[in-house]
């Protein structure tokens, strides 16, 4: 007879089937921008109705959270009620009064969640974020999701949190987790919620144009914009439009009219409404390394009022002013300062790729070029990162040897420190700049040579392709950065990050201990599944066939017990892990 599980927190029957699904949508949607933050996520539920158990229910409930964690939580929603300003604000009208104090109230209850997420010792690592609530039979419930707090820290991202009244979205990291946990708390209104795995009501694609407006619009209210919305689809539709048979190449300057920051050098007399597309985009041809057209909101309505630029002197602490930089046909990054907010190709929005990994990049030349200054060689990967066309920077631990193997085509050079102005020069023609671990150039105009196989990306161009073909090929231990034309940015070899053999170790012993437990606790199971198969890379021969033991039986039980059985492909040793890869 079909095994069938017993919830004892129980809020309604599909609450961990609901859980499981938002983690899978919401892992889809942050990997679809190039985030890695490895999502987790829960959900609580306080009673307002019914004779029930708990009072307070957490979905899984086997750990390592506990109703009584959340003992606290109407006190600690209560003072940071009162401590926020917005609860002093009196409305006219008695329902808005009623209905915004008690959306605050709730959304002072999510904060403190929260907090005790955050201060858990389980919780260490990672920050939390927490939904409205939505009620569910005899509970509110609040879906709470959770990521590595330093993969979040890299991403780029504005300091304000707040502007006249109004929340700030710092990134788009941020933006999607919001619209992943709005659609999530939505969709728990729905009859069944967690009886199909469509836990957002929308693809992934859906989920990031939506938080990427959303995120736009925060970033165009720092910028003084109040009637911002659908920006980011007319700037996609602006990079789209050719002018003369060919597209556009240009910067837009995102401020208050009146911002000091900003330099006015041509004035229209009559503003063009951002909206009027062709317009804006033949007035784009009039900009260049001197001007940019100037975008400020005037009447309620974005516009062109000019050609300028921002001043050496903006404090860029502010927050205020905001780049658009039109890199091609539907090709647009957003900018402050020099920093790379988001970039958008064909009208969906990723985190910036053309951003040079300093860690990965000094890892790697640490782990594979023994006594070389990374310093220096940073300093030459970021000067080599500003050209417009594309480059390749090869450092080599046979540098001299290498110069010689690869002439003649490669001009070999006595060793010479590079300023930052003659590599600026060099990379203006093809081929790569040989280097050792000291930063001294030993060639030019390199073409690497090399064999495929079979680890090339067919999508990816020349300079990427020849790099892997020559990796391939035993040279001497090198580190190679790739520069293509589309501003992507990739460190060659990709080296699988150093981890402690005790965290590989205590992942495979966590599941084997989980999947022997019977009946098991499918969710509890398929998370330790899901943190073995992230260390597969480092797993040994005997690591493997125990995990697959395991699994094997679970599926077992499986097939005898629920009728359904989940197949997975087994997990095998990888031939390049060796003691390096060790902490």
């Amino acid at each position: 007879m079909p095994h069938r599980r017993t919830i004892n927190q129980f809020m309604w029957g599909y609450q961990a089937h609901f859980r499981t699904s938002v983690r899978f949508a919401a892992n889809a949607a942050l990997e679809a921008i190039g985030f890695s933050g490895d999502p987790i996520v829960f959900l609580v539920g306080f009673r307002v109705a019914g004779q029930h158990a708990f009072d307070v229910c957490v979905e899984p409930e086997t750990g390592p959270y506990a109703p009584s964690d959340f003992a606290n939580v109407a006190a600690r929603s209560e003072e940071l009620y009162a401590a926020n300003p917005e609860s002093t604000i009196w409305h006219s009208a008695g329902h808005v009064h009623e209905a915004r104090h008690r959306a605050l109230r709730d959304k002072m209850r999510a904060e403190a969640i929260s907090e005790v997420f955050r201060k858990h010792h389980a919780g260490t690592g990672r920050t939390y974020f927490t939904s409205y609530s939505s009620r569910i039979a005899d509970y509110e419930v609040h879906v709470v999701l959770g990521i590595w707090s330093e993969a979040l820290e890299n991403v780029p991202q504005l300091r304000t949190t707040r502007r006249e009244r109004f929340d700030v979205t710092p990134s788009l990291v941020h933006a999607l987790i919001d619209d992943i946990l709005h659609r999530a708390a939505t969709t728990l209104y729905l009859p069944d919620a967690g009886s199909n795995l469509h836990a957002l009501g929308a693809a992934s694609t859906e989920v990031v144009r939506s938080a990427t407006e959303r995120f736009v619009r925060t970033v165009l209210i720092c910028a003084g914009f109040w009637f911002g919305n659908d920006i980011d689809g007319i700037l996609s539709a602006i990079s789209a439009l050719p002018y003369e048979g060919r597209f556009g190449i240009g910067k837009l300057v995102l401020a208050k009219q009146d911002d000091k920051a900003v330099e006015v050098l041509i004035q229209l007399k009559q503003p063009i409404k951002i909206r009027h597309m062709r317009a804006v985009r033949k007035l784009m041809e009039a900009g260049g390394a001197a001007s940019e057209l100037l975008v400020a909101e005037l009447d309620m309505s974005g516009k062109v009022y000019g050609l300028g630029r921002v001043r050496d002197g903006y404090d860029e602490s502010s927050e205020t002013v905001f780049g658009v930089s039109i890199l091609g046909r539907g090709a647009w990054d957003l900018m402050h300062g020099q920093t790379r907010l988001l970039s958008v190709r064909d009208g969906l929005a990723q985190l910036p790729t053309h951003v040079l990994d300093v860690d990965a990049f000094k890892d790697a030349v640490e782990r594979l070029i023994p006594g070389a200054d990374a310093n220096i060689l940073e300093r030459l990967a970021q000067v080599v990162a500003e050209n417009d066309h594309g480059a390749m920077l090869v450092v080599s631990s046979n540098a001299a040897g290498e110069a010689s193997r690869l002439s003649p085509q490669a001009w070999a050079v006595e060793p010479t420190l590079l300023s930052d102005d003659l590599v600026r020069q060099l990379t203006a023609m093809d081929g790569a700049i040989l280097v050792d671990g000291e930063g001294r150039c030993h060639a030019i105009g390199v073409i690497l040579d090399g064999q495929a196989a079979g680890k090339g990306d067919p999508a990816r161009g020349s300079r990427f392709n020849n790099a892997v073909r020559y990796l391939n090929s035993d040279p001497p231990p090198a580190v190679i950065v790739v520069y293509s034309a589309d501003g992507s940015i990739d460190v060659l070899p990709r080296l699988e990050p150093r981890v402690k053999q005790s965290s590989v170790a205590a992942a495979v012993e966590h599941y084997v201990r989980v999947a022997a437990e019977r009946p098991p606790d499918l969710a509890v199971v398929s998370d330790a599944w899901d943190a073995v198969k992230a260390f597969r890379f480092y797993l040994s021969a005997d690591q493997c066939n125990r995990a697959n033991q395991a699994r094997d039986a679970v599926s077992r039980w499986r097939r005898e017990n629920t009728m359904i059985e989940v197949i997975e492909a087994d997990l095998t040793p990888d031939p390049d892990m060796n003691a390096t890869y060790w902490l």
